[in-house]
């Protein structure tokens, strides 16, 4: 389960269950090769010989960043919450130039873009208010306390001044820009929904997909106010036509992998519950707004009560 949107919501039980660490380590990983590194906030796995998954398995998002290499540069998919020193962990991967390439903008995707000089990002009044202002401590909400983290926070982090920090944006991307690594190309697929400038990856050479926040093994929230239900279902039409064109689904939290099938059945269920048809569901309360849980198998849908 991954946790708290990172527009700092507050815990609440329809999302976050007790001691949910106890269920690592997840066994999806351990059909990867392990790679050693001496930084214990990261796990690290080689999924391929040029795609790798930093992982923070210590707190509740469970966040993965992908580090993707071509023949000329790499793109790390994300920088994580901003809890570990991730360029330290992408620098001893690889000697070749790096640049960020965002999903979104949500805080535990961010975390460490300040520390990358080429930042990529969806041109969005959204994602822009986040490059400018990052996200303060408070504004992160319980991403620190209680059992939202259960390993040990790096002895390097200064726990007081954490926080997400602004950065700057070097290219500000739109709904099919491509991104050439040499050798490999990585085509922007705009997924607006979870957030407006939500974006999937599509290596169709090499038939890889990353979902980002879109979607992930675990309940995915579609009711804080800047989410959007119709956005969400018109975004899974277009993740559902390209099935055809990719073979792994990669997500941004808990597992580097994904049927691709479930794509199509998180489309036609966020219709059914449009529709109102979709049957039961749980009901919480999450940041003061009413929320209705459908649950699914390996991935449920969080949306307000009122739509």
């Amino acid at each position: 389960v991954t946790g708290v949107q990172t527009c700092a919501l507050p815990i609440c039980n329809i999302i976050v269950p007790k001691k949910w660490f106890e269920k690592l380590p997840r066994e999806a990983w351990s059909h990867y090769e392990k790679v050693d590194q001496p930084d214990p906030w990261f796990e690290v796995y080689k999924l391929t010989e040029t795609v790798y998954a930093i992982y923070e398995d210590g707190q509740f998002e469970e966040v993965i960043s992908y580090l993707v290499l071509g023949d000329d540069k790499g793109v790390i998919i994300d920088t994580g919450n901003g809890i570990g020193n991730i360029k330290g962990v992408v620098d001893r991967i690889t000697d070749l130039p790096v640049m960020v390439l965002n999903t979104h903008t949500h805080g535990d995707h961010i975390g460490g873009n300040h520390q990358f000089d080429e930042v990529l990002a969806y041109e969005t009044e959204f994602s822009k208010d986040r490059a400018k202002n990052g996200q303060t401590r408070k504004e992160m909400g319980n991403y620190l306390v209680d059992d939202m983290v259960w390993k040990p926070l790096p002895e390097y982090l200064d726990v007081e001044a954490w926080r997400i920090h602004p950065f700057n944006v070097t290219k500000w991307l739109k709904e099919g820009d491509v991104i050439d690594l040499g050798g490999r190309k990585l085509e922007v697929v705009h997924t607006p929904g979870h957030t407006p400038d939500s974006i999937c990856l599509i290596d169709r050479a090499n038939k890889i997909f990353w979902t980002g926040d879109s979607f992930y093994p675990a309940p995915i929230y579609v009711y804080a106010p800047t989410t959007n239900l119709d956005q969400f279902i018109e975004s899974f039409r277009k993740m559902t036509e390209l099935i055809p064109e990719y073979e792994w689904v990669m997500p941004s939290h808990n597992e580097p992998r994904m049927e691709k099938h479930l794509i199509k059945a998180c489309y036609e269920a966020a219709i059914s519950i449009r529709d109102g048809t979709a049957g039961e569901y749980s009901e919480g309360v999450a940041s003061g707004i009413n929320v209705h849980r459908y649950d699914y198998g390996r991935f449920s849908l969080i949306v307000r009560a009122e739509r």
